[in-house]
């Protein structure tokens, strides 16, 4: 814990407020109700007979942060991979001195805005969209929001995961959970880092902006959105030394993105930055000071 804090607090000493991360480009026409889904083949995780030869990341810009109320950390920063560039932006935190909260979203036509309402009525200084949901505007699969359950339990290429918290946030595999006793519970995928290892066989032609969740194994916690990426090039920048800011990723999991990734935080001084998607979305995680 005291490395994080120290390197966290070497990030934070010299940093200047942050540009404000670049806005996702609108297509032509109203975003549909719910986003066009990665296809099971997309998402299907298949070892590839002979692995592609790794490519080095090269830092672009300085890590950027700013401190929240409670102690986490936002961080903002650029890395290059073979001639292309990723804008990350990460909420870094503790979960011994904050809650993960699902909060649920069931007005379907309130649009990417409704993000900050969503995080002021959960007192959350920070938050990300979450999982997938039908056209019909139901979860993809289990939500348990504030111990309210809604939808059901779903297996499948996509929904290989979920995060479930019931007296601390754990990071699990399908055939891990146990949704009994959870007071927060959000089905998704696909995974994107096991055991610290990027999961093979993951997508690596279609590049979109992603959302995700990640865990050092104990108490250390990520919640974030990358840029125009590939789920593998993803997995491979959360298993990269050095790629991740003073963070270890032992598991990760994939949410909803695309249209739907939005990122809202509060800084020390009361600010508010709001990053909402194009979609409405019915759900998003947050992080709440205990």
């Amino acid at each position: 814990m005291r490395p994080l804090i120290f390197i966290l607090t070497l990030a934070l000493a010299g940093c200047s407020t942050p540009p404000p991360p670049a806005p996702l480009k609108a297509e032509s026409g109203p975003a549909p109700l719910v986003p066009p889904y990665p296809t099971a083949e997309e998402v299907a995780v298949q070892t590839p007979a002979k692995p592609a030869p790794t490519a080095s990341w090269t830092a672009i810009s300085d890590f950027k942060g700013q401190p929240l109320v409670g102690g986490a950390s936002v961080i903002e920063y650029k890395i290059g991979r073979e001639r292309h560039s990723f804008h990350v932006q990460i909420v870094v935190f503790d979960s011994r001195q904050y809650d993960l909260k699902v909060i649920d979203q069931p007005e379907d036509w309130s649009g990417g805005n409704r993000l900050t309402d969503s995080m002021r009525g959960a007192a959350a200084v920070a938050g990300v969209n979450g999982g997938f949901f039908t056209p019909e505007f139901k979860p993809m699969g289990l939500m348990i929001a504030s111990g309210k359950h809604t939808g059901t339990w779903q297996t499948g290429p996509l929904l290989t995961g979920a995060v479930v918290v019931t007296s601390q946030p754990q990071l699990l595999w399908n055939a891990d959970v146990n949704p009994d006793g959870a007071s927060e519970l959000l089905q998704a995928g696909p995974r994107l880092v096991d055991g610290g290892q990027a999961v093979a066989g993951l997508d690596a032609k279609k590049r979109s902006t992603r959302t995700f969740i990640a865990n050092d194994g104990g108490n250390q916690w990520l919640l974030g959105l990358a840029h125009d990426i590939t789920l593998s090039e993803l997995a491979e920048l959360l298993t990269t030394p050095g790629v991740m800011p003073a963070f270890t990723v032992n598991r990760a999991l994939n949410l909803d993105g695309g249209h739907s990734s939005a990122l809202y935080f509060r800084t020390n001084d009361g600010r508010e930055h709001t990053h909402p998607g194009w979609s409405t979305v019915r759900n998003y995680l947050g992080i709440v000071p205990k």
